[in-house]
């Protein structure tokens, strides 16, 4: 599992930037990734889309399928 933060672009409506955190992998750096709101939903479930309305960010847990499917 890796964990993902989820926050809204400044200035848009739907696109929300994921950011990748380095986890216990040889992965060092963080990664970012910007993707509609609908695409978000789609992967991660509506209860992540509704988490990030009410606060305005989010944090989940990803599988690698999950991360697979952002790239």
């Amino acid at each position: 599992m890796q964990e993902l933060s989820c926050t809204w672009v400044p200035g848009t409506l739907n696109v929300v930037r994921v950011r990748l955190r380095p986890g216990r992998s040889a992965q060092t750096v963080t990664t970012t990734i910007e993707l509609t709101s609908t695409r978000l939903a789609r992967i991660f479930g509506p209860q992540a889309l509704n988490d990030l309305y009410l606060k305005g960010r989010v944090t989940v847990q990803a599988d690698p399928q999950q991360v697979a499917l952002l790239t």
